[in-house]
Protein backbone atom coordinates (compact mmCIF):
# COMPACT_ATOMS: atom_id res chain seq x y z
CA UNK A 1 0.00 0.00 0.00
CA UNK A 2 3.09 2.06 0.50
CA UNK A 3 4.44 1.85 -2.22
CA UNK A 4 1.27 3.01 -4.30
CA UNK A 5 1.14 5.97 -2.47
CA UNK A 6 4.72 6.58 -3.87
CA UNK A 7 3.81 6.51 -7.20
CA UNK A 8 0.79 8.07 -7.13
CA UNK A 9 1.64 12.09 -8.00
CA UNK A 10 0.27 14.94 -5.82
CA UNK A 11 -2.41 16.92 -6.78
CA UNK A 12 -2.00 20.87 -7.97
CA UNK A 13 -0.65 22.90 -5.08
CA UNK A 14 -3.53 25.74 -6.60
CA UNK A 15 -6.11 23.53 -5.79
CA UNK A 16 -7.18 22.74 -10.22
CA UNK A 17 -7.52 19.30 -9.74
CA UNK A 18 -4.95 18.57 -11.90
CA UNK A 19 -1.64 16.39 -10.60
CA UNK A 20 1.40 18.22 -9.74
CA UNK A 21 5.33 17.78 -10.12
CA UNK A 22 8.06 17.82 -7.80
CA UNK A 23 10.14 20.08 -9.90
CA UNK A 24 7.64 22.39 -10.73
CA UNK A 25 6.86 22.94 -6.89
CA UNK A 26 3.89 20.82 -7.16
CA UNK A 27 2.24 22.58 -9.84
CA UNK A 28 0.50 21.51 -12.76
CA UNK A 29 2.08 22.72 -15.69
CA UNK A 30 0.05 25.78 -16.26
CA UNK A 31 -0.33 27.15 -13.06
CA UNK A 32 3.46 26.87 -13.19
CA UNK A 33 3.86 28.49 -16.37
CA UNK A 34 1.52 31.52 -14.59
CA UNK A 35 3.63 31.19 -11.16
CA UNK A 36 6.82 31.60 -13.36
CA UNK A 37 5.12 34.79 -15.13
CA UNK A 38 4.16 36.74 -12.09
CA UNK A 39 7.62 35.80 -10.37
CA UNK A 40 8.95 37.56 -13.36
CA UNK A 41 6.45 40.55 -13.49
CA UNK A 42 7.56 41.16 -9.93
CA UNK A 43 11.11 41.10 -10.25
CA UNK A 44 11.13 43.64 -13.30
CA UNK A 45 8.83 46.04 -10.96
CA UNK A 46 11.31 45.46 -8.16
CA UNK A 47 14.44 46.64 -10.39
CA UNK A 48 12.41 49.48 -11.84
CA UNK A 49 10.95 50.59 -8.83
CA UNK A 50 14.67 51.13 -7.72
CA UNK A 51 15.67 53.41 -10.93
CA UNK A 52 15.43 56.60 -9.75
CA UNK A 53 16.96 59.42 -11.92
CA UNK A 54 18.46 62.32 -10.31
CA UNK A 55 18.06 66.01 -11.75
CA UNK A 56 21.34 67.44 -13.04
CA UNK A 57 22.09 70.99 -12.61
CA UNK A 58 20.73 72.24 -15.83
CA UNK A 59 17.51 70.48 -15.16
CA UNK A 60 14.70 72.89 -13.02
CA UNK A 61 12.28 70.00 -12.96
CA UNK A 62 13.50 66.59 -11.07
CA UNK A 63 12.88 63.77 -13.36
CA UNK A 64 11.88 60.46 -11.64
CA UNK A 65 10.88 57.16 -13.72
CA UNK A 66 8.18 55.63 -12.45
CA UNK A 67 6.94 51.89 -12.67
CA UNK A 68 3.81 52.94 -14.97
CA UNK A 69 6.02 55.02 -17.55
CA UNK A 70 8.36 52.37 -18.30
CA UNK A 71 5.72 49.29 -18.37
CA UNK A 72 3.95 51.78 -21.24
CA UNK A 73 6.92 52.68 -22.75
CA UNK A 74 7.84 48.40 -23.29
CA UNK A 75 3.87 47.50 -23.91
CA UNK A 76 3.71 50.12 -27.05
CA UNK A 77 7.13 48.87 -28.44
CA UNK A 78 6.18 45.52 -28.21
CA UNK A 79 2.91 46.30 -30.03
CA UNK A 80 3.95 48.53 -32.60
CA UNK A 81 6.94 45.34 -33.22
CA UNK A 82 3.97 42.45 -33.54
CA UNK A 83 1.82 44.85 -36.31
CA UNK A 84 4.85 45.82 -39.11
CA UNK A 85 4.08 42.27 -40.69
CA UNK A 86 0.24 42.95 -40.67
CA UNK A 87 -2.30 44.62 -42.82
CA UNK A 88 -3.39 47.72 -41.37
CA UNK A 89 -7.08 48.06 -42.15
CA UNK A 90 -8.45 44.27 -41.45
CA UNK A 91 -5.47 42.63 -39.78
CA UNK A 92 -4.20 40.21 -42.06
CA UNK A 93 -0.95 38.48 -41.61
CA UNK A 94 1.41 39.70 -44.64
CA UNK A 95 4.53 38.57 -44.18
CA UNK A 96 6.98 39.19 -47.29
CA UNK A 97 4.32 40.01 -49.68
CA UNK A 98 3.04 43.51 -47.77
CA UNK A 99 2.19 46.42 -49.58
CA UNK A 100 4.06 49.92 -48.10
CA UNK A 101 2.03 52.76 -48.70
CA UNK A 102 3.77 56.30 -49.19
CA UNK A 103 1.70 56.89 -45.84
CA UNK A 104 3.79 54.78 -44.12
CA UNK A 105 1.70 52.14 -43.34
CA UNK A 106 1.80 48.10 -44.51
CA UNK A 107 -1.40 46.53 -46.50
CA UNK A 108 -2.70 43.40 -47.93
CA UNK A 109 -2.82 42.81 -51.39
CA UNK A 110 -7.25 43.96 -51.07
CA UNK A 111 -5.96 46.79 -49.23
CA UNK A 112 -2.94 48.32 -51.11
CA UNK A 113 -4.71 50.76 -53.21
CA UNK A 114 -5.06 54.13 -51.83
CA UNK A 115 -9.03 53.98 -52.26
CA UNK A 116 -9.23 50.57 -50.26
CA UNK A 117 -7.59 51.75 -47.33
CA UNK A 118 -8.63 55.59 -47.08
CA UNK A 119 -4.89 56.75 -47.61
CA UNK A 120 -4.58 60.41 -46.19
CA UNK A 121 -1.18 61.04 -48.21
CA UNK A 122 -1.74 63.77 -51.09
CA UNK A 123 -0.53 62.40 -54.02
CA UNK A 124 -1.35 65.27 -56.32
CA UNK A 125 0.43 68.00 -54.27
CA UNK A 126 3.11 65.29 -53.99
CA UNK A 127 3.65 64.96 -57.96
CA UNK A 128 2.78 68.83 -58.22
CA UNK A 129 6.12 69.49 -56.36
CA UNK A 130 8.38 66.77 -58.58
CA UNK A 131 7.14 68.26 -61.93
CA UNK A 132 8.01 71.52 -60.55
CA UNK A 133 11.38 70.47 -59.61
CA UNK A 134 11.89 68.41 -62.83
CA UNK A 135 10.43 71.39 -65.30
CA UNK A 136 12.13 74.56 -64.04
CA UNK A 137 10.69 77.82 -65.44
CA UNK A 138 12.04 78.99 -68.69
CA UNK A 139 12.06 82.69 -69.81
CA UNK A 140 13.11 83.20 -72.96
CA UNK A 141 14.44 86.92 -73.72
CA UNK A 142 11.89 89.31 -74.82
CA UNK A 143 14.04 91.12 -77.60
CA UNK A 144 14.42 89.35 -80.30
CA UNK A 145 17.04 91.79 -81.68
CA UNK A 146 19.78 91.39 -78.78
CA UNK A 147 22.24 88.68 -80.28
Amino acid sequence: MDSQDKLTPALCAKGCGFFGSPENKNLCSKCYKDYLKEEVITKTADKLSELVITPSSDDKNPAVVSNETASTTTTTASSTTVLKNRCECCGKKVGLMGFKCRCGKTFCGVHRYAKEHSCTFDFKNFDRQILAKQNPLVAGDKLDARI
